[in-house]
């Protein structure tokens, strides 16, 4: 999976190191200097996704699990689209939006409902019911 596929704050928020392929020039700040081992093996950080100190933030293996819910259905996830409130999710897609919050409401022209990811992630078997609404977005 190539870098450029996600944008740089995509990639920070889901915790990604960027990689280069083998031969391509590594970009130092001081020509002098090379990476330190702990530079190059540090982990990424169990950090929640989200911007701004006020606001409620994402835990990031919900964030993961849209991201690959999102690939599943063939679109790439869209940092911007995400609307987090600290209960549900909503994720724009195009004229739909995504609610992840029970996915029990009812369903209308510009809102499809889902399960929450807080939810998909605690009981697998929720997964089976979301992934037979999305598999029916035409995207």
């Amino acid at each position: 999976m190539s870098s450029d596929m996600f944008s740089a704050r995509l990639i920070d928020a889901l915790g990604l190191i960027p990689m280069q392929r083998k031969g391509q020039a590594v970009v130092v700040s001081n020509p002098t200097e090379q990476p330190t081992q702990s530079a190059m093996t540090t982990q990424p950080q169990d950090k929640p996704v989200a911007t701004s100190a006020d606001t409620p933030q994402l835990d990031k293996h919900e964030f993961r699990l849209l991201v690959n819910m999102l690939k599943a259905i063939g679109h790439d996830c869209q940092y911007d689209h995400i609307k987090y409130d600290g209960h549900e999710v909503r994720y724009q897609l195009h004229e739909l939006t995504l609610v992840f919050n029970d996915i029990n409401q009812a369903d209308d022209s510009q809102h499809m409902n889902l399960s929450s990811l807080t939810d998909i992630i605690s009981s697998p078997a929720l997964k089976r019911p979301v992934w037979e609404k999305l598999k029916t977005i035409q995207v």
